[in-house]
């Protein structure tokens, strides 16, 4: 098992998610529109529809599911979705066998910033 990620997979990665992040913090009229009818609304719009920004919090969670299956689950490797941890930070842990049982037991975790 090879635990060592290429630079240029972890940067693409992360250049990725920081477009991501660029996209669903772009303020619009899209973003104007949902204010004003969450404020015409008290807010109960929200229970009928998703906002821009949480359309594409859930392409993040895809595109990192993804890199996990294709990229980093092969090395040993995996990606947790920065929105489980508080927003803006790639945690990656390692997984690795330990004895002859076959399970998985031990994992550490090595942290990047996406900040732009």
């Amino acid at each position: 098992m090879c635990l060592q990620i290429e630079r240029t997979l972890f940067e693409d990665t992360v250049k990725t998610l920081n477009n991501f992040y660029a996209e669903a913090e772009k303020i619009g009229g899209q973003s104007y529109l949902e204010g004003c009818l969450a404020c015409v609304t008290a807010y109960l719009i929200f229970l009928c529809m998703e906002t821009r920004y949480e359309k594409v919090l859930k392409k993040i969670g895809k595109y990192i599911q993804e890199q996990n299956e294709k990229i980093y689950a092969p090395r040993g490797l995996l990606i947790t979705d920065p929105i489980e941890r508080g927003m803006r930070v790639i945690e990656i842990s390692i997984y690795e066998d330990r004895g002859s049982s076959g399970s998985s037991s031990g994992s550490s975790s090595v942290s990047g910033s996406t900040a732009r």
